[in-house]
């Protein structure tokens, strides 16, 4: 499946799963619009951070009469303003994630992957955080501008739900273009199989120049850690490039392609870790809701 419907994306119950969930940023950049994560800026807000010496132009409102009648200097009380955290999707649409499940019963990964979109942007936007997508494949497609607030829900919805997976994997260069953007800094949620031809070690380099939080989110196919299915003599095709490999498969040869596969899906996992977001690993015969779900403490995912 390479399109999908909003309704084959997202139901009530899907929406209800959502409702206790919360996004929280550990720190947010000064410069965002007024919303409800704790920034960086000094000025109007709820909770109480400093006082400073009154400036001519300073909101009289905010003058600490309290310590002006004990010191008879006139101070202003700072608060820490309540802002925005931007929230960017980097969203792989490359032909592998238009692959199903070796059963053949089950959603593609690229179907699983725009769940994960939708429960992650929901939950930014019922919080009032901006949201931006940014899909590639083959090159970068048409993006989803940054959109907030609830009723933006419906908007990126359909806008998920009209993106095609096809084409070659563009990881490195996905990633290395977003990391030129002169974006506010915030969360990058980086949902992809991972997958590239020069390997884990050239997405981990292309990774380490993106300057935002880093949560990576991987669907993936029950079994395709160690394909149990395949045996004999094949050819392994290259889903994207049409390149094939003539291939003896044994015990032997599915041992070291599961050890291979575990090295690869641990390198990712400590690069997503290390950056101070987080990963994922959303299997394709589970409900994503509550896989989304478990990077929650509590209800809430701080970022």
């Amino acid at each position: 499946m390479t399109t999908a419907t909003a309704a084959e994306l997202f139901d009530p119950a899907f929406l209800r799963a959502l409702e206790g969930l919360r996004l929280v940023a550990r720190s947010v950049p000064a410069g965002g619009r007024h919303a409800e994560q704790r920034s960086r800026a000094r000025g109007p807000g709820q909770e109480f951070t400093d006082v400073r010496s009154y400036v001519p132009g300073d909101d009289f409102r905010t003058v600490d009469w309290h310590v002006f009648l004990r010191l008879d200097k006139v101070f202003v009380r700072l608060f820490l303003q309540d802002e925005d955290l931007p929230v960017w999707f980097l969203l792989d649409q490359s032909g592998s994630m238009a692959r199903g499940p070796a059963s053949g019963r089950g959603p593609d990964r690229s179907v699983v992957a725009r769940r994960a979109v939708a429960a992650l942007a929901y939950v930014a936007l019922n919080h009032m955080d901006r949201v931006a997508v940014f899909p590639f494949a083959g090159g970068p497609l048409r993006p989803l501008p940054g959109v907030s607030g609830r009723d933006s829900f419906r908007r990126l919805l359909a806008f998920l739900a009209g993106l095609p997976a096809a084409g070659t994997t563009t990881l490195v260069e996905a990633l290395q273009q977003f990391a030129a953007r002169r974006l506010r800094r915030g969360l990058c949620v980086l949902v992809t199989d991972g997958f590239d031809p020069r390997g884990a070690g050239a997405v981990r380099q292309a990774l380490a120049r993106v300057g935002h939080r880093l949560l990576l989110v991987r669907p993936v196919h029950p079994g395709e850690e160690r394909p149990a299915h395949l045996r004999g003599e094949l050819r392994a095709i290259d889903c994207e490039s049409g390149e094939y490999v003539e291939v003896a498969v044994d015990e032997p040869m599915l041992d070291r392609y599961a050890a291979a596969y575990r090295e690869f899906a641990a390198a990712l996992a400590a690069t997503a870790t290390a950056r101070g977001g987080g990963y994922l690993e959303v299997r394709s015969d589970r409900p994503v809701v509550p896989q989304v779900a478990g990077l929650f403490q509590n209800g809430v995912l701080r970022a």
